[in-house]
């Protein structure tokens, strides 16, 4: 029989010191990763990402709202700019005259033989000598020297009393 008490004593305090093994097992050590606070701290740390993306979706779901009705006002200042410009009269250019042809004078050469020079001055270089009568264009008169062209496209001058202008 002090076996079977022995038996049972041995039992009874395997139990006990079980019980005691068991409730720390299935009660998580504080700073695990089993500690629920721990736990959901990882979570948290997980998402953190996810979380800032969807504040930056949702400022910019803001700011292209803000845009969308932007461009509804400036889309009806629009119409009515058309509006008003539909209303106003057509707008015709205005005629321009066509273009006057130049007048075109000549004159002859007063003098038997007249030099044509380069500027207007007998101190300019002669570019050529004309006979009476030679008909030349003149392209511009001042009181002492005319500017006059040749017929063969020479340009040059000659003193106002050596040519005469019908």
């Amino acid at each position: 029989m002090k076996t079977r008490h022995l038996a049972v004593a041995m039992l009874m305090a395997l139990v006990y010191l079980g019980s005691f093994g068991s409730a720390r097992a299935f009660t998580p050590q504080p700073g695990t990763a089993d500690d629920p606070l721990i736990t959901v701290s990882f979570f948290n740390q997980a998402i953190q990402p996810f979380v800032a993306r969807l504040a930056v979706v949702e400022t910019l779901t803001s700011h292209v709202a803000g845009l969308e009705q932007r461009i509804a006002r400036l889309e009806a200042q629009v119409l009515a700019l058309e509006a008003r410009l539909a209303q106003q009269p057509p707008v015709t250019p205005p005629v321009t005259p066509p273009p006057v042809q130049p007048i075109i004078v000549h004159g002859f050469i007063n003098g038997s033989v007249v030099n044509i020079r380069s500027g207007p001055g007998t101190t300019f270089s002669i570019v050529t000598t004309l006979p009476l009568n030679t008909r030349v264009e003149v392209l511009e008169r001042g009181k002492d020297w005319h500017r006059v062209r040749l017929q063969d496209g020479r340009t040059g001058f000659v003193s106002a009393p050596l040519l005469r202008i019908p």
